[in-house]
């Protein structure tokens, strides 16, 4: 069984390790661009042990943002300021792909009267349901995706990460409770991924074969309605064919209805319950593995004592990724490789970090540093 210290290689990506740090908003972008905050702390989490950072969401078009102060790829000017952040991640000797998004009917606004987009007039926020993307709406949404993957390549990134999780727009499009649609962007599974595959195939085309994919994707919802293990593994196929070189599986963890003025919406969070134990996402991102041939990454609570390995010794996942234990310590992933798992100092899941996000700044109960 290959262990957490063990290096691993996808196409031209090499990684000194199984550990990845997961993509996190942090808030610290200045006018979309990375300030020396940002900087420093993606720095600081790669000199930290892990073997790949996965920077957080960069939008793909100034109208997607899924938080204010978010990186941005929508415009050539754009790069300069990118490549620096690739260009720090890489003196520290380790690989950077960063996570290209569209936030759809979950994109940031102030102003409930700004209408949001999405896959149908379904509510994933308060306010108003969002307008049903356009066929014309859809092929420009494809090709944001690729003139923004196209430019994280010119930035220096070695791969991009499509995000199709966390009901935002692909994700939105992928899941029948939000996707109700009758023409060929929905109806079954094939109509339903459309969005996804097209986005996929028309970034490879945009950065050539050689270059890296990822696709961050649910391996299970815990939501009525919602995409099943089944529907994803339909989906990671799908995608494989379609040139995606690695499955990002998360998940959603929690949801629950809320309600604006009498209209229904959808609370849904990818933040697995406190009471649930590390590594509830592992066993359906171990059926999808069993069902493509390319590796996957699995995420949830996995620096707790012993959990990242045990998913490692079980074939659940090639690669395992900490979001909010690396907030807490950023030298979790040193002290995993070490087996130092008590040592590490633990995320408390207040979640003061989610909080802080859609105000400014990223902070943490935890570490006073941060």
């Amino acid at each position: 069984m290959p262990r957490l210290s063990d290096p691993f290689q996808v196409k031209a990506l090499h990684l000194s390790n199984r550990l990845v740090m997961a993509p996190m908003v942090t808030g610290l972008a200045k006018d979309h661009a990375p300030g020396d905050a940002q900087i420093a702390w993606y720095q600081e989490h790669a000199r930290g042990g892990v073997g790949l950072v996965v920077v957080e969401s960069c939008a793909i078009a100034e109208d997607a943002m899924i938080m204010p102060n978010l990186l941005g790829l929508w415009d050539d000017a754009q790069v300069p300021g990118m490549a620096r952040l690739a260009q720090a991640i890489h003196a520290e000797g380790v690989p950077a792909v960063i996570q290209l998004v569209h936030g759809g009917a979950r994109t940031f606004r102030t102003d409930f009267n700004r209408e949001l987009v999405g896959a149908s007039p379904v509510a994933l926020l308060p306010g108003p349901p969002p307008r049903a993307l356009t066929e014309a709406e859809l092929l420009g949404v494809i090709e944001g995706f690729a003139q923004a993957a196209r430019r994280a390549k010119e930035a220096g990134f070695d791969g991009v990460e499509v995000h199709a999780a966390h009901y935002y727009l692909l994700s939105q499009f992928l899941s029948p409770y939000s996707n109700r649609r009758t023409d060929r962007w929905g109806i079954d599974r094939a109509g339903r991924s459309r969005l996804a595959v097209e986005g996929v195939r028309a970034v490879r085309r945009a950065v050539g074969p050689d270059f890296t994919i990822f696709c961050r994707l649910h391996s299970v919802e815990y939501l009525e309605g919602g995409v099943t293990t089944e529907d994803a593994i339909f989906y990671a196929q799908a995608l494989e064919a379609a040139g995606v070189d690695l499955l990002d599986l998360s998940g959603i963890g929690q949801s629950s209805m809320g309600e604006w003025q009498g209209q229904p919406f959808l609370n849904s969070s990818s933040v697995l319950p406190k009471d649930i134990a590390g590594g509830a996402f592992a066993p359906s991102a171990g059926r999808i593995r069993a069902a493509v041939g390319i590796p996957v990454i699995t995420v949830g609570k996995l620096a707790e004592p012993g959990v990242a390995q045990a998913v490692l010794d079980r074939g659940q996942a090639d690669l395992v990724a900490l979001a909010r234990p690396l907030i807490a310590d950023p030298l979790a992933g040193a002290k995993l490789l070490a087996g130092r798992d008590a040592d590490i100092q633990r995320c408390r899941e207040c979640l003061a970090c989610f909080a802080a996000i859609r105000k400014g700044p990223i902070k943490c109960s935890v570490n006073a540093a941060v």
